[in-house]
């Protein structure tokens, strides 16, 4: 809370006491005894969340064996061929899905949790929106990237490979590979890096080598039935078996990639990358839990117009093919930056990382080259649509950034302009809501100069910044909804006056504002475009207002009746 140069923080949750221990033997014993059962919970909760991950985060994976020799354009193979094909995808499992990403790139976690602590601050464009009721949909622990250009294409790319993944027929080794290995990545936060390392390398990847090992073992023998290879070579009395588990894999093997977009989404709108939707948290101890069900339905939109436009599986296994081997050669290349920039690893150890993995994907990505012109074209259109979005959508938050610092309140102009004799001052305290931390909304202005009649406040002028987590909720706190909020802000600055001489008169003022109601002011910022703007920003805003004016509002439910909320419009001029 800013207040006549003084700055405090109202922090919104739950405090948590600590208690201190005695001295002496007992509490040794007490503290080694807690640290083992914590030990031995969180070994618990990783065996869980790995046992979670075979079918979220590998569920592309593990069904790999059904279509991959099934999808090759093999005509009269032989020995040779079929040890070759397994060479190619013993060492890609070995060296991208080992070495790569269970060993390298899981670590690239930003401490297992992302770019934003659970705290966040709560503004007017405070991008998401949280909800806690919905959850038996969410998948498991979120976790983030690690740089703001990563996040960047991945929500292009992941976003190309969710259309085509949940539809997709025709496949390779690689694609099976790098689809599945991206996930492991992508859906890190989702649950913990230890849960994805433990389920991988002690269950996914033996069996997917014993797997393929058996398959070529049998083609070897049989090799005109590569087209269904993997049920003749299934024992009989466990056939039909095998055939219900492998038809329910094959429904949810995409959840991998339903859950990385969900996160991706996410983060881009942390990150402002990209218009808000509706993030759903629906676990009150994971902050990675999340499901947007806006997401959900274009993504199911998306699915039937390729089926629909393709007819075929084989445009969409082109499709598939181009857009995930991508995504493997981005990661690496982005992530010899991570490690030379932020790691800073010895620049021999980068070279040995980087250059025998860009040579290897570099020949995967020279291989699909030849399908774009069959289908390959799709990931790019989607990813050149989805890029115009995010650039319109940051170029506009930019504008309008700058405008608010350009044109914001200071504490001691606020001052000035309640002090005004127009000013008709009514007992009460008027919430504006703002992502400005070092002054105040242009609203605030324009609100006191437009409704002089009208305003609400007492003596000061107040900068209050309310740390609010996902998992706080104000309508359960103690007196519920914004009765509680006012109760905390009027007790903080009571707190803070208190620290002043001669602050009877103010601390009545405060419980009389109190007293006599409240009401919460969100400012809507519109970019007006003037006449002596160019054509790009004509263009650029135009289009973020139609965003804009389309996505969802930036203030959270805070349990507020109806007659307490004022949205107060403004035009902001853009030459």
């Amino acid at each position: 809370m800013t207040t006549n140069g003084a700055h405090m923080d109202l922090e919104l949750g739950s405090l948590h006491a600590r208690r201190g221990g005695g001295g002496g033997g007992s509490g040794d014993t007490s503290a080694a005894t807690a640290n083992q059962e914590a030990k031995a919970t969180n070994l618990r909760k990783d065996l869980l969340l790995a046992y979670k991950t075979l079918g979220v985060v590998f569920g592309g994976l593990v069904t790999s064996p059904l279509y991959v020799y099934p999808s090759m354009n093999l005509a009269t193979p032989t020995l040779e061929d079929y040890l070759g094909i397994y060479s190619i995808m013993f060492w890609t499992l070995t060296l991208i899905g080992v070495v790569k990403y269970a060993c390298i790139a899981l670590n690239a976690d930003d401490h297992g949790e992302g770019v934003l602590p659970s705290k966040k601050v709560y503004s007017e464009d405070d991008p998401l929106l949280y909800n806690q009721s919905a959850a038996d949909r969410g998948p498991s622990k979120l976790g983030k990237f690690f740089e703001r250009s990563i996040t960047a294409r991945r929500v292009l790319l992941f976003m190309a490979i969710m259309v085509l993944s949940a539809i997709d027929g025709l496949r390779g080794p690689f694609p099976s590979v790098s689809k599945s290995a991206e996930a492991m990545f992508a859906d890190l936060g989702h649950f913990s890096k230890k849960a994805i390392q433990i389920a991988f390398l002690s269950s996914i990847y033996p069996s997917l080598v014993l797997t393929y090992a058996g398959q070529t073992a049998y083609l070897i023998n049989n090799v005109n039935d590569f087209s269904d290879g993997f049920y003749k070579f299934v024992p009989g009395p466990v056939y039909w078996p095998m055939f219900v588990i492998a038809t329910l894999a094959s429904i949810v093997a995409s959840q991998s990639l339903i859950s990385a977009t969900f996160s991706v989404i996410k983060q881009s709108v942390v990150l402002d990358y990209f218009p808000r939707v509706k993030v759903v948290h629906t676990s009150e101890h994971k902050e990675g839990e999340v499901y947007s069900p806006e997401t959900n339905y274009i993504l199911m939109i998306l699915c039937v117009g390729v089926t629909l436009g393709f007819g075929g599986g084989k445009e969409i296994g082109n499709a598939f093919g181009v857009v995930v081997i991508m995504v493997m050669l981005i990661t690496t290349i982005l992530l010899t930056l991570v490690m030379d920039i932020k790691w800073r690893t010895a620049p021999v150890l980068v070279a040995l990382y980087f250059i025998p993995f860009f040579i290897m994907e570099g020949c995967y990505v020279s291989a699909v080259f030849t399908k774009i012109p069959e289908g390959g074209w799709l990931p790019f259109a989607v990813s050149v649509i989805l890029a115009l979005i995010m650039f319109v959508w940051y170029y506009g938050r930019q504008r309008k950034t700058e405008y608010e610092m350009a044109n914001k309140v200071t504490v001691e102009r606020l001052g000035e302009l309640l002090a005004s004799p127009e000013v008709q001052r009514v007992p009460g305290l008027c919430f504006f809501y703002s992502n400005i931390q070092d002054g105040l909304t242009p609203v605030v202005g324009h609100y006191i100069k437009n409704n002089p009649d009208q305003e609400a406040g007492t003596q000061r002028g107040v900068q209050l910044h309310i740390q609010y987590g996902y998992a706080d909720s104000l309508v359960g706190l103690e007196g519920g909804g914004d009765d509680d909020l006012a109760a905390q802000v009027t007790n903080c600055l009571r707190q803070h006056i208190q620290t002043a001489p001669s602050t009877e008169a103010e601390l009545a003022q405060v419980d009389a504002a109190r007293a006599a109601g409240k009401v919460h002011v969100r400012g809507k910022m519109r970019l007006y475009v003037g006449k002596d703007a160019g054509w790009f920003d004509r263009v650029m805003l135009g289009s973020y207002e139609f965003l804009h004016g389309s996505c969802r509002s930036g203030l959270p439910a805070l349990g507020t009746p109806l007659p307490r909320r004022v949205e107060i419009g403004m035009l902001c001029k853009v030459d």
